[in-house]
């Protein structure tokens, strides 16, 4: 009797082992089905994301383009012009002798103006020194290291 109690609890006890091992098939079964949803729910995000950057890329793109456009529309700011004009300064220098006065400007026009009645051409000067002499009331020059000649100062 003891053999058939033995079989008996041998018997049970496989019938318990394949009960468990049935258990833990279905619960294999259910943790990889829920795996697989997990996995689809998971692809489902990264699509959305993929679809969300590309219209947020779009969305940057076409504001850069209108930037781009609206500056191209502005004015270019100028300040070293406006410093340049600024610090252009053409003083008057005035030349006096014995109570008569002249503008060294006036002096350098009226050089420039022989050496063009002399019948050469205003654009061919490069150099210009002018020597002014009060006590001979004369503005002497020399143009191009060449031509030189004398006007009167006062």
């Amino acid at each position: 009797m003891m053999e058939k109690k033995t079989t008996a609890k041998l018997e049970e006890t496989k019938a318990a082992a394949k009960a468990a091992e049935s258990k833990a098939a279905v619960k294999v079964e259910e943790t990889k089905a829920a795996a697989k949803a997990v996995e689809a729910k998971v692809a489902a995000k990264v699509e959305e994301t993929k679809a969300a950057a590309k219209e947020a890329e779009a969305k940057v793109a076409e504001k850069a383009e209108e930037v781009v456009k609206e500056t191209k529309k502005r004015k270019p700011r100028t300040k070293t012009a406006k410093k340049a004009a600024k610090e252009e300064l053409k003083p008057e220098v005035y030349v006096e002798y014995q109570g008569n006065s002249a503008l060294v400007e006036a002096a350098i026009e009226k050089a420039k103006e022989k050496f063009v009645a002399e019948g050469h051409r205003a654009s061919s000067i490069k150099s210009l020194q002018i020597y002014l002499k009060p006590e001979d009331y004369a503005a002497y020059y020399v143009i191009n290291q060449k031509n030189s000649g004398k006007v009167d100062l006062f």
